[in-house]
């Protein structure tokens, strides 16, 4: 009964994350391309602290994201990213297996371990600019961001990292 409880919750979670992300879906349409560019001017807007992890573009405006191909292309692969999270939240192997690799993939840029967490706060704020979340929504991001974050952790540790 509580395996069953516990599938049942990751499905919910990955379907209420899910049903959000029709708000920032990915692609190569003006809009969709334009979700991504949101992400970053979001971001750079409200947390210009960490315009340091982009190497070039720190002192960069809304303005300036607006215009940049590398940040049309970057809010792609970001916005992706947080699709495949969400599609493979209920395959907990598959999705800790895309955690770790995320992680690989970020390890130049030496980034503060707690920003992992933090991301997915920043995230259902960029989210909550495109739609209404309801608690329970907000609540799936947070498990989910809770699951990522303890697979980052102990993989970073395992690394070395």
């Amino acid at each position: 009964s509580s395996l069953l409880q516990s599938l049942s919750t990751m499905v919910d979670v990955a379907r209420l994350c899910k049903e959000s992300m029709e708000s920032a879906k990915v692609g190569t349409e003006e809009n969709k391309l334009q979700n991504g560019r949101d992400f970053y001017k979001f971001f750079f807007t409200n947390f210009p602290d960490l315009r340091v992890y982009f190497k070039g573009a720190e002192k960069f405006t809304a303005d300036d994201v607006q215009k940049s191909e590398r940040f049309e292309k970057q809010g792609q692969r970001l916005l992706l990213a947080v699709h495949i999270l969400a599609e493979t939240y209920a395959n907990q192997d598959v999705f800790k297996a895309y955690v770790r690799e995320t992680i690989n993939r970020h390890r130049i840029y030496k980034m503060d371990p707690s920003l992992w967490l933090a991301f997915f706060t920043v995230f259902v704020m960029y989210l909550e600019t495109k739609t209404k979340l309801d608690e329970a929504t907000k609540n799936a991001w947070a498990e989910m961001g809770k699951v990522f974050n303890e697979e980052a952790q102990i993989h970073l540790k395992n690394s070395g990292l």
